[in-house]
């Protein structure tokens, strides 16, 4: 098929340049020509001097006969011009060429979903373009797309999609207030912020009225409970003994204790450690010279593990 394209546009120009020089070699013979018969009427005749009149009207003619011919001339420049425009006209229109043929609706759609995942929800053909919406995880969008090639001439987002907008990570007094609402009358052993599988995550500890515990696993987004489970209390010992389940102080307790040691205005309480069998409370505390301390308290006996200054050595 190229093969036969290529041809008929070699041949095409051949066929043009075959009559242009043609036309161009008859313009210049008789150019030529004219230059002969020009050059031999000047050149002295036998002719009477006397005869003044024929000598007049002879010029005449002479001047006649090279103004039409002078025409002629420009009549078959002007053609020749005509013929080649004509032909490369031709050439760049090339009538015999294949016609483009329009793609369907549905090999544009499959186009467009390769780049663009989603779903085309609605499609009309106008003037050689496809007007399509597509639907992703972001929005909605308006994409036109040529009707021949499949081209994207353009993409325009029409409305955000509420799941595409950015969240928010929940704050652990947020997280805190909200499990209080939902697990009304149980307290709060413990809730830290921890990353699973490279996503954070809250994790918490309830303890019930009938001291029965759960871990629970919240989505640190809104809040929710994604899954919980109950914790088992620990075997009696062998001896029959009923041992008691080790009380933990209040985090308003831990704060007491902290504050005790390290003056000031506390920032945050955290429960640590509730399923190694070393729990402690972390305090953080703010003082009033712009520094910053945190307070690790024994959540049992309510001892000071340790003091870690943020902003200072001491």
């Amino acid at each position: 098929m190229k093969f036969s394209f290529f041809s008929s546009i070699l041949m095409t120009y051949k066929a043009s340049y075959n009559v242009s020089t043609r036309i161009l070699r008859s313009v210049v013979e008789e150019c030529e020509g004219e230059v002969r018969m020009t050059e031999q009427e000047q050149r002295p005749e036998m002719k009477r001097s006397d005869n003044k009149h024929e000598l007049r009207h002879g010029d005449k003619n002479t001047k006649r006969s090279h103004t039409g011919k002078g025409s002629r001339k420009l009549l078959w420049l002007g053609a020749g011009i005509l013929v080649v425009v004509l032909v490369v006209a031709l050439v760049w229109w090339k009538p015999w060429g294949p016609a483009r043929e329009q793609l369907s609706a549905d090999a544009v759609a499959q186009s467009v979903l390769n780049q663009y995942p989603g779903e085309i929800i609605h499609s009309t053909l106008k003037d050689g373009t496809y007007l399509m919406q597509l639907r992703s995880e972001t929005g909605l969008y308006d994409v036109q797309v040529d009707a021949f090639t499949a081209a994207v001439q353009s993409i325009k987002r029409l409305e955000s999609s509420p799941q595409a907008e950015e969240k928010t990570l929940w704050s652990r007094e947020q997280m805190k207030a909200e499990l209080l609402k939902q697990r009304a009358g149980e307290q709060l052993i413990s809730l830290e912020l921890v990353e699973q599988q490279g996503s954070p995550i809250y994790t918490a500890v309830v303890k019930a009225k009938d001291n029965s515990r759960q871990e629970l696993t919240l989505d640190p987004y809104t809040g929710e409970i994604i899954s919980s489970k109950a914790i088992k209390s620990p075997p009696s010992s062998a001896t029959g003994g009923t041992d008691k389940e080790p009380q933990f102080l209040s985090e308003k307790q831990a704060e007491q204790k902290a504050l005790a040691r390290v003056p000031g205005e506390v920032d945050d309480v955290e429960l640590r450690g509730t399923n190694s069998g070393n729990p402690y409370y972390l305090v953080e505390i703010d003082l009033e010279d712009g520094r910053e301390a945190t307070v690790q308290v024994n959540a049992i006996s309510g001892a000071i593990r340790s003091v870690t200054w943020d902003k200072d050595d001491d």
